[in-house]
């Protein structure tokens, strides 16, 4: 029905490793955009991710709304988090072929929004390929000439942590929504996505095994995952 590529944002985490491995066991291979803090908490189980054939993207060190702070503090938060990424393909042996980055909350930067663009196309920032991407929704947003990676389809899952009102139910009515008020339909036919769900030990807690759960019901779905391509920034 529709075709999907994964990203998973904010790990690594204790989660991690059996993330990665369940997903190696229905050959999904992810991009995982990991911040600092996590990754300096969990420096082990994202090299495990690294060597199991994921992509690591940066997600800044602090995951900071990055509309709240100044166009050098933005810099600093990416560099910061390069400098442990180069770290982590050197430990692991392997070479950082690709540099992805996506914003904490998808904020662009606020008024420093093209200065950021501009400092991921001089520093040699990749994009996640998103040329078979065909929704009004994203283009009409411009996000099809970003560097950034955001998404057409978030499970937003981390809100059963944050509000009542928010239950299992509401997940799957997003999964079916067909007029989404952003993004796109998650099961309209031939429809291509870039699938977020996150990292989040917490949520496991309140619904153990949250990722398998959701991930087995849209491929019975009918969503296909496929390997993420990358493309070079667009000049």
């Amino acid at each position: 029905m529709s075709k999907a590529f994964l990203t998973i944002d904010d790990g690594p985490t204790t989660l991690t490793r059996t993330m990665v491995d369940y997903l190696k066991s229905k050959n999904i291979m992810p991009v995982l955009f990991f911040y600092g803090h996590q990754l300096e908490n969990h420096f082990a189980e994202g090299l495990y991710a690294l060597q199991q054939g994921a992509i690591i993207g940066n997600h800044s060190y602090s995951h900071p709304n990055f509309n709240n702070i100044t166009f050098d503090e933005c810099v600093n938060e990416i560099e910061k988090m390069d400098v442990l990424l180069d770290r982590l393909y050197k430990e692991a042996g392997m070479q950082r072929t690709y540099k992805l980055f996506r914003f904490p909350y998808g904020a662009k930067g606020g008024e420093n929004k093209a200065l950021i663009q501009q400092y991921l196309h001089d520093n040699g920032y990749h994009r996640v390929d998103d040329s078979q991407i065909d929704i009004e929704w994203y283009k009409k947003n411009e996000l099809d000439k970003d560097i950034d990676s955001l998404w057409t389809f978030d499970f937003v899952e981390y809100n059963l942590n944050n509000s009542s009102d928010f239950t299992f139910d509401s997940i799957l009515q997003r999964i079916h929504d067909s007029n989404p008020e952003t993004g796109a339909p998650l099961l309209e036919k031939d429809s291509k996505h870039i699938i977020l769900i996150h990292d989040h030990e917490s949520t496991n807690k309140i619904l153990p095994d949250y990722y398998k759960i959701l991930i087995d019901y849209v491929i019975e779905a009918g969503v296909e995952f496929i390997s993420p391509r990358i493309s070079a920034a667009k000049q």
